[in-house]
């Protein structure tokens, strides 16, 4: 009889994947975790009037960390730090940058081990500010909970 009714409990838990939303530039962002280990990915999805994009990241580097920020020129983009938790990962430097407006990929977060800040500053122009995760900061902060083999 319990097992009748542990695998109902089981049976309406809803099943999803994680996902944020945020604006920038004008442009809706979502960010999501890999639905399951068969697509190991975080997804970003940016929809706007001049582009509509989705980019990939592998949840080897198991942490995600996007924000809207301006470049010193005036252009919206998404800074993204993709990282692991490693001993030998760069301690949160594996920096992405994608200008909204044209969804170009200004840098691209493929240095998990030796970090690129310095590239990202140079781009955005500016020292980069730590990532909170806070709720109230705007930024969307994953940690995939899918495990590899």
């Amino acid at each position: 009889m319990i097992k009748k009714y542990f695998l109902f409990a089981l049976s309406i838990i809803p099943v999803f994947c994680f996902a944020d939303t945020l604006s920038c530039g004008g442009a809706v962002v979502t960010a999501s975790d890999a639905a399951s280990a068969k697509e190991p990915f975080f997804n970003i999805t940016i929809k706007g009037e001049s582009t509509s994009k989705t980019y990939n990241f592998e949840i080897q580097k198991d942490f995600l960390y996007i924000r809207c920020e301006k470049t010193t020129t005036g252009k919206s983009v998404l800074l993204i730090n993709h990282f692991c938790g490693g001993s030998g990962c760069a301690d949160f430097g594996n920096f992405g940058i994608i200008e909204v407006n044209t969804g170009s990929m200004l840098l691209e977060p493929n240095q998990p081990f030796k970090g690129n800040t310095e590239k990202a500053k140079t781009i955005m122009g500016k020292e980069l500010k730590a990532f909170t995760c806070e709720k109230e900061s705007g930024e969307i902060c994953l940690h995939t909970i899918i495990e590899l083999g």
